[in-house]
């Protein structure tokens, strides 16, 4: 008697299972139900690294224009800014993880209104959005901040446990968003706050652009110590908020430590290109003078797949 498909025999099955053993297999929805508010650069490739996880996908965007291409990424694509009260996060409110991953729009000088509609409006709408959530329904916040939040520490080590700058009034608006975010926390709702480093990778060449400037003159103060993270290790970070369940603060940098002069001389010396010189008096209002530690993270099993812009 013929079977399914045409199969006859058992040799013929045999066949069969070993054609499907070369296939590629399917992804199988995991069952969690994640958004990512605000698929920029960062939130773009979270939502490529979670649908390879075959989570069901939310996301959001500022213009109308992005939501076709943000369609080949997220299943549930939406438009969703601060400053229009017609956008609503109502869909946030029964989902079981949400990257938080607001931006200002990019612009060369970016204003403080800017800053305040985007982090403090946008947490604000996400609050009340909370609010009405199921008390005893679980949930994984993540959100991204700065290590800018620390400001001029003379280049001290500095953790997560050292206090942040206030009296700029752009570090100001981040470390009052982290503080609304983390006023969520509670048995059932688990907030990990990300503190990122100057963000490089495909697309934004750091190392490409500090050494275009051999032979001349950066506008910056050398003296000052940055920090830095690749793309792919803050979604691996991410990730690993996620997998862990992490409930705290952490600074999310890899391992490089050194000045701007330090680093360019280093960047050059290794191309071997004439060095580049800095200024040594501070061009800019706002800055990160701290060698930030990422000890914290790495204490809980958290590698770099990039440990440093020079290595």
């Amino acid at each position: 008697m013929i079977g399914l498909c045409g199969m006859t025999s058992a040799p013929d099955l045999a066949s069969l299972y070993q054609l499907l053993s070369l296939q590629e297999r399917p992804i199988l929805p995991s069952g969690e139900r994640r958004a990512i508010l605000g698929c920029g650069y960062v939130g773009e490739a979270v939502a490529k690294s979670w649908k390879q996880e075959g989570h069901a996908l939310w996301g959001t965007t500022t213009r109308h224009e992005r939501l076709a291409e943000l369609a080949d990424l997220v299943g549930n694509p939406l438009v969703f800014d601060s400053t229009d009260p017609s956008s609503s996060l109502d869909f946030a409110a029964d989902l079981d993880g949400i990257l938080v991953s607001f931006a200002p729009s990019k612009s060369s000088s970016v204003e403080l209104s800017q800053y305040e509609q985007t982090f403090l409006g946008g947490l604000q709408r996400l609050i009340e959005t909370l609010s009405r959530r199921p008390v005893s329904s679980p949930l994984q916040l993540v959100h991204l901040s700065s290590c800018g939040v620390y400001g001029n520490r003379q280049g001290a080590l500095t953790s997560e446990s050292d206090p942040t700058d206030s009296n700029h009034p752009v570090n100001s608006v981040l470390v009052r968003a982290e503080q609304m975010i983390a006023s969520v926390r509670s048995e059932s709702i688990k907030v990990c706050v990300l503190r990122l480093g100057g963000i490089y990778g495909p697309g934004r060449d750091i190392p490409a652009m500090l050494l275009s400037a051999a032979g001349g003159l950066v506008q910056r103060n050398g003296l000052n110590v940055p920090c830095w993270i690749h793309r792919d290790d803050i979604v691996r970070g991410i990730n690993f908020a996620f997998d862990q369940g992490l409930n705290d603060t952490y600074n999310l940098v890899n391992d490089t430590q050194y000045n701007g002069q330090e680093l360019t001389n280093r960047l050059c010396e290794r191309a071997g290109l004439p060095l580049a010189k800095w200024l040594t008096r501070d061009t800019s209002d706002r800055i990160l003078n701290a060698r930030v530690s990422n000890e914290k993270l790495k204490q809980l099993g958290f590698s770099l797949s990039h440990p440093c812009m020079v290595g």
